[in-house]
């Protein structure tokens, strides 16, 4: 029994003795969010949960040629200067919205989202840049297209660049 004693007296004392640790004064340091990333981000996530989200305001915005809440948003996520690279435009007997981004610069960055308006509700379709696995690889983009619960689903590599390409391979196989 003395030496339980004697031990736990030794391990109290050790805890006592034990020095005190120094904070470092240094401030935590934090890493800027790349810009590919909040591109993503705005365009995948806000956008997305927007269009299935607001009951067709957000829609109902964009078919007034309302950018403002798109605009501010993209302001506060990336950058006023690429939210002004902004543009949209309504399409096909007001069912569809096209919506045109500054040239995506990075991977899954988008060119351009289509939004069409169904009897079921809405279809979000993006266009997004994908690498090239060659130099002669004539892939561009991958066409994307979002449910309301948030998948995605990759619809295949295209050649095309421009938007009246993607709404004719979009709106010919949907509209």
């Amino acid at each position: 029994m003395k030496i339980y004693i004697l031990i736990i007296a030794i391990f109290l004392s050790a805890c006592n003795s034990t020095p005190k640790q120094e904070v470092s004064s240094l401030s935590a340091k934090t890493e800027e969010v790349p810009t590919s990333k909040k591109v993503y981000f705005f365009q995948h996530n806000i956008l997305p949960e927007w269009t299935f989200t607001t009951d067709g305001g957000f829609y109902a915005d964009l078919l007034q040629g309302d950018l403002s809440h798109l605009r501010m948003a993209a302001t506060e996520v990336i950058s006023n200067d690429y939210a002004n690279g902004i543009s949209s435009e309504v399409l096909k007997d007001e069912t569809s919205i096209l919506i045109k981004f500054p040239k995506p610069k990075a991977m899954a960055n988008c060119f351009y989202i289509l939004i069409q308006k169904s009897k079921e509700g809405y279809n979000f379709y993006t266009y997004e840049k994908t690498m090239k696995f060659s130099d002669d690889d004539p892939v561009v983009g991958v066409v994307g297209r979002w449910s309301p619960e948030g998948s995605h689903a990759n619809l295949g590599g295209r050649t095309y660049v421009k938007a009246s390409d993607f709404v004719a391979d979009v709106l010919g196989k949907n509209g």
